[in-house]
């Protein structure tokens, strides 16, 4: 894809973001979506892959394998998460606010008590129930964050960009790691315990994960590997993701073929949809995550699709395969939930 094309792929997808996330500021608890998008799928934010690159993707002497009593295992790169962690310099931060519930859920495991946390419709730690809020991801308060005096604001890479401009006028210390995917977010709890001296809680915390992503991959291994095509957006409009976003991270890990890199060829994390892709891409399994009524998304994506004649001829339609994946599971980005997030993609693609 051309530089022109990409760059209006990825205005797309923060216009679509943009307009969820003003349709939720009528809401005292404004969410950023995303990781999917960062936290989309944003938090999971303006997509794409600004953010570091997942410690999945790299290869020799950088990657540290680490297995766990339990049989499974997870790739670090020690290079890459020291490169994170130096941001925050040489002092322990006393003091952190964080503008991202995918990683305020990181601090939480790692036993780290921030003194600012992200306003969100999704529900944040109990133990964080009385932390000031300081706004959404993508509107953050600058007042109240000032008025807390951290040692950092902590938040996702892939919106790095977006809250330069906001912070541009304080003069705050800033940190910036990837969140978009689960392997980023693998990688930033190792960064993260490196800086808040939690190495300990972050082996704990991924050596959990290790078990529960082996449990499931076991489980799926030896099925037919489906093609899925996965969709981020409202019945208004939708973006196709890749396997660098929470879900997509998920399928690929459970051994589906993502439609967008394998079938379509784009190294786009969000790639604008049209009719004629869903038709070549022809996959096994669609699944949408819908900040808005996903009743109302699928209807509006499955008369879409009527329109175009192939439509009945297309996997997914004809095995029943359309769903909405659980929004409070694949919204945000979460190491937390994702042991629940492997279960819940698994059925959606096995069973």
């Amino acid at each position: 894809m051309n530089s022109r094309k990409r760059k209006w792929s990825m205005m797309i997808a923060s216009l679509m973001l943009l307009a969820v996330l003003t349709a939720c500021g009528n809401d005292t608890n404004t969410d950023p979506v995303g990781k999917q998008a960062s936290e989309v799928q944003s938090s999971q934010g303006s997509h794409g892959s600004h953010g570091s690159t997942s410690s999945s993707e790299k290869s020799g002497e950088q990657a540290k394998e680490t297995s766990t009593p339990t049989g499974g295992s997870y790739k670090v790169d020690e290079k890459e998460a020291a490169v994170l962690a130096a941001q925050f310099g040489d002092k322990k931060p006393e003091k952190a606010v964080v503008v991202s519930v995918s990683i305020s859920e990181v601090l939480h495991g790692l036993g780290v008590m921030p003194v600012g946390v992200p306003t969100s419709t999704l529900e944040l730690p109990e133990a964080f129930k009385d932390v000031k809020r300081i706004g959404s991801a993508f509107k953050p308060d600058l007042e109240q964050i000032t008025s807390l005096e951290p040692d950092v604001v902590i938040g996702p890479a892939s919106i790095k960009d977006s809250l330069e401009k906001t912070f541009k006028t304080a003069s705050l210390k800033t940190a910036y790691i990837p969140s978009d995917s689960l392997e980023q977010l693998k990688l930033s709890t190792v960064a993260l315990g490196k800086v808040f001296g939690k190495e300990d809680k972050a082996k704990e915390m991924l050596d959990n994960l290790a078990k529960q992503e082996a449990e499931m991959i076991a489980k799926a291994k030896g099925k037919p590997a489906p093609k899925v095509m996965i969709l981020f957006g409202t019945a208004e409009s939708f973006m196709m993701m890749n396997e660098k976003t929470f879900p997509g991270s998920i399928a690929a890990q459970l051994g589906a073929t993502n439609v967008v890199s394998e079938v379509l060829k784009s190294d786009e994390t969000y790639l604008s949809l049209n009719m004629e892709d869903v038709v070549t891409a022809n996959p096994d399994v669609i699944l949408l995550v819908s900040h808005g009524d996903p009743n109302t998304a699928l209807k509006k994506f499955e008369t879409d699709v009527k329109k175009n004649g192939a439509w009945e001829k297309l996997n997914a339609f004809q095995n029943g395969k359309v769903k909405a994946l659980d929004y409070n599971l694949f919204g945000v980005a979460s190491l937390v939930k994702a042991g629940e997030a492997y279960q819940h993609m698994f059925k959606q693609l096995y069973e």
